[in-house]
């Protein structure tokens, strides 16, 4: 009898737990802002440039956009556009005002997870956020970072966009946090 008890405390810890986490977006869900933006009936309405983080070689410009198409309902899709360029190769993707609290949060999980992070000379490791992860995973087109630490002495932020890898030189995730909180603001202004 004790038994069947620990087996159904168990299972209702399990589901309350599952009932607790968020969703994670599919990568169609992410994807969506991006193909609106780039329909051929789509235009910009606005759009302002938040900020530029350059950690040589590599590029970073956010953008804040609200991009309209009349021929879709709805008329308009609110984000940011991320511009990535290093050594040689360039990408953008764009985020969807729905997604920028929750990306600025998986920032910030990540500046928190590196105090408990091993510093230089030690094994490769990388933390990151699984915010967006089985997305990720799906093969969205997505900003998605990690903090990194080489064994060949290298530290900083690791970008990947699902198309590419771009890596930012003894930089932490605080300047992204905060340029993406600057650009939600600007979109709650605007």
């Amino acid at each position: 009898m004790r038994s069947v008890c620990r087996v159904a405390t168990f299972f209702g810890l399990l589901l309350n737990i599952g009932a607790a986490q968020v969703t994670s977006p599919t990568a169609s869900e992410l994807a969506a802002m991006e193909r609106f933006s780039k329909r051929p009936t789509a235009h910009l309405a606005w759009s302002k440039e938040v900020e530029r983080i350059v950690a040589e070689p590599t590029q970073a410009v956010i953008t804040t956009l609200i991009v309209e198409d009349a021929t879709q309902a709805p008329r308009q899709a609110r984000g940011i556009r991320i511009d990535l360029e290093g050594q040689g190769v360039k990408d953008q993707v764009y985020v969807s005002e729905t997604y920028l609290v929750r990306l600025i949060e998986a920032l910030d999980e990540i500046s928190a997870g590196m105090g408990t992070f091993p510093g230089k000379g030690v094994s490769s490791r990388c933390f990151g956020s699984g915010a967006f992860l089985s997305a990720v995973r799906e093969g969205a087109h997505f900003f998605h970072t990690s903090q990194c630490s080489m064994a060949d002495g290298w530290f900083g932020l690791s970008v990947s966009t699902g198309a590419a890898t771009f890596r930012f030189a003894k930089l932490d995730p605080s300047p992204f946090a905060s340029a993406i909180e600057r650009a939600a603001d600007a979109l709650k202004n605007h």
